[in-house]
């Protein structure tokens, strides 16, 4: 009888040590689970640093897809920018820098200047923008409807001011709304997206700025927000020195 007193006794003594060491295990999975969350964190963090510091240091080749381009297409140097209508930063380039880079360099045949859509997600407006504004493309109206859009930001979505200003302009209204509707430059948009996602842009405006190169390409240096002047200045004329060292820049 007491042989079966100290089996029982085994046993239970057993049961208790293998529920604490279960304990314990999940105990340490718990905390080897919050590890591997805080270095998969850390990789992360790592990872868009990288991109990010990719990026500054210019060792992008980037495309200047089909997109509207201003000024001589030949030029020294190009400038891309990646921009969203509904951006107050992207408004501000567009009424105090870009006029000044336009006089300076893109008039005097210097600088090949292309635009490229950006619409980010949480400007909801700024998508119907961007088709608007490809849409009046095709009847050779794009820049006007760029710098109309970018001067009347209450006006983005107003479907009225909008075939109003087209009017004004002697365009096919019809042909023009329809084209938005059926959202035909929806495609292209989503390239540029996805184009200046894969250059690690988080933000708009964003611009690469580099010597014109036969073909669609450039190698470009990345110019982060709405800087002054005189950063855009400071960049366009080192590569405008080095194209002139190689007699391709104009006087």
């Amino acid at each position: 009888m007491s042989s079966l007193f100290v089996l029982i006794a085994l046993v239970l003594g057993l049961n208790a040590w293998v529920f604490f060491e279960l304990s314990k295990l999940r105990g340490e999975l718990r905390l080897q689970g919050k590890e591997l969350s805080r270095v998969s964190g850390e990789l992360k963090g790592i990872k868009s640093s990288l991109s990010e510091r990719k990026a500054n240091t210019g060792e992008f080749r980037v495309s200047v897809d089909d997109d509207p381009v201003k000024g001589d297409m030949y030029a020294p140097v190009t400038v891309i920018e990646f921009s969203d209508y509904e951006c107050p930063f992207c408004r501000r380039f567009h009424e105090q820098t870009l006029p000044l880079i336009e006089k300076e360099y893109i008039s005097k045949g210097k600088v090949r200047y292309v635009f490229r859509d950006f619409p980010l997600s949480f400007h909801k407006r700024a998508f119907p923008a961007a088709l608007a504004a490809n849409c009046a493309g095709e009847q050779g109206r794009y820049w006007d409807f760029n710098d109309f859009l970018f001067k009347n930001p209450d006006k983005l979505d107003d479907v009225e001011s909008i075939k109003e200003y087209a009017l004004s302009l002697g365009m096919d209204t019809e042909k023009l709304d329809r084209c938005i509707r059926e959202k035909k430059y929806e495609h292209e948009i989503n390239k540029d997206i996805e184009d200046g996602r894969r250059y690690g842009i988080r933000g708009t405006p964003s611009f690469f700025i580099g010597r014109t190169e036969n073909g669609n390409e450039i190698t470009a240096i990345y110019v982060r927000g709405s800087q002054p002047f005189q950063v855009f200045k400071t960049h366009i004329d080192r590569f405008l020195s080095e194209s002139k060292n190689e007699g391709n820049t104009p006087e």
